[in-house]
């Protein structure tokens, strides 16, 4: 996905987050209707060469799902909100993916295409980056505005490394990208994620998780200019401890 939209959408996020309450709850889609409007969810696009995803609800296996189709395309939808992450750390999603992307290359840029991606995005504070860090990112702010966060888990589904490889984004070591699913990962098949957004943090960064700002799905397909699709069932957030 291209460094610009990222920032758009992660700039975007946050600035419909500044009013949001202490509490966070993630619009199901399975409550809404196929072919209606996606409820709670912001669309955002690449302004530029990227054409936007196609998201659209609709029905599958009895359930209005999200499809997420991206034809050298690159976009996303955010929901925007707070949530403290040490007292609903776990977060849960459903994904399927149906058509993956020709020739992309895990945490690469010119590889750097996923059939389906969930960001969560956190409130850091920039004060606590080295002098190099702040001094990125206040560039970052500066052509994409003042919101851009200086911390992000990006949860995906890749075409061939192992489940649970970890590795820092091709554009930046303030994203964390974890293969959530990999290769040799069902095609047509609904999977359940629950990912830890306290431990998965501390990984990454080393300390505890602040508050998340919002949660992002996406899928692109603009780097390698091919064709994937795939859909989100509901994600939703937990306080207790794995099953």
């Amino acid at each position: 996905m291209n460094v610009r939209l990222r920032l758009l959408l992660w700039a975007a996020a946050l600035a419909l987050a500044a009013d949001a309450g202490a509490g966070m709850a993630l619009p199901r889609f399975s409550a809404m209707a196929p072919g209606t409007a996606v409820a709670g969810w912001s669309p955002w696009t690449l302004g530029g060469k990227a054409k936007p995803a196609d998201f659209r609800l609709t029905e599958l296996d009895g359930s209005t799902v999200l499809r997420a189709e991206a034809v050298d395309a690159a976009s996303a939808l955010i929901h925007a909100g707070r949530f403290d992450p040490l007292a609903t750390p776990w977060l849960n999603w459903r994904w399927r993916a149906d058509r993956l992307p020709d020739g992309n290359r895990y945490a690469s840029r010119d590889g750097d295409d996923y059939v389906l991606r969930v960001y969560v995005l956190f409130d850091y504070d920039i004060a606590k980056l080295p002098f190099g860090a702040r001094t990125k990112l206040r560039i970052a702010r500066a052509l994409h505005g003042d919101q851009v966060p200086a911390a992000v888990l990006c949860y995906v589904w890749d075409n061939h490394v192992a489940p649970d490889t970890r590795a820092w984004s091709a554009y930046t070591d303030r994203v964390r990208m974890i293969a959530v699913e990999g290769g040799g990962s069902p095609l047509g098949v609904w999977r359940t994620a629950r990912r830890n957004l306290r431990d998965d943090f501390r990984e990454a960064f080393g300390e505890e998780a602040p508050a998340v700002a919002g949660v992002v799905v996406a899928a692109d397909t603009d780097n390698t200019h091919g064709r994937a699709l795939g859909h989100f069932g509901d994600l939703w957030l937990e306080a207790g401890p794995a099953p």
